[in-house]
């Protein structure tokens, strides 16, 4: 008489845990380098397990790219309720972006490598948070409008001011290897560095809209 084999039961932990390891290795190697193999090793487990937890290689990827890829462009994101000054606004959109990517280091080579190689699924996982970063536009125009009209700030429009802010704090990363090779530094002192890079992206982008005197 054959013994029928039950079905293991799903837990939360053991799910988690796979999630946080390949959320590693997708961000080492990349999506393409990535195998379910690799994140089965490090997790400790067998392959057929990562398969019964999200079938496929590319289910697990879009779970996670997808939270990262939101983090990433909602951290450019205010709360209203806050009532702070126009120029805290940004202040607090250029650290809490640069903070954000920070902590994840390889992103913005992941991202830039899915919208190169993988646009199909970029555009799908985009259309995921496109209603999020709408309304986050339109809350930074609100503001962005009142200080036009005040005549403290010059015309722009609230894309072209976050995308002068997501593209000057990219490049803290992208150019990474060559700024630590032409200063010297360890990962640790590059990582410093960055923190204090920080107030300088924020005067800059300050200092190309303000109309007022130019007070820090």
């Amino acid at each position: 008489m054959s013994v029928k084999k039950e079905r293991p039961v799903k837990s939360e932990n053991f799910e988690q845990l796979i999630l946080d390891i390949a959320e590693n290795v997708f961000l080492e190697r990349g999506f393409a380098l990535t195998t379910t193999t690799e994140i089965a090793k490090r997790v400790g487990c067998n392959q057929a397990l990562i398969h019964y937890y999200f079938r496929t290689k590319d289910r697990l990827f879009e779970r996670l790219f997808e939270k990262k890829f939101f983090a990433f462009m909602t951290s450019v994101s205010y709360r209203r309720e806050d009532n702070l000054p126009f120029k805290e606004i940004i202040r607090g959109i250029v650290h809490n972006h640069l903070k954000i990517i920070s902590e994840n280091p390889k992103l913005p080579f992941l991202i830039i490598s899915e919208m190169t190689l993988n646009p199909q699924r970029f555009r799908a996982i985009a259309e995921t948070i496109e209603s999020a970063v709408k309304s986050m536009l339109v809350d930074l125009n609100l503001e962005l409008q009142k200080e036009i009209e005040a005549k403290r700030v010059r015309e722009i429009s609230a894309f072209d001011l976050l995308l002068s802010i997501l593209s000057l704090n990219l490049f803290m990363f992208v150019s990474q290897p060559l700024i630590s090779y032409v200063k010297g530094f360890t990962w640790d002192e590059y990582m410093n560095f960055v923190k204090q890079r920080g107030d300088e992206i924020f005067f800059t982008v300050w200092r190309g809209i303000s109309l007022e005197p130019d007070k820090q």
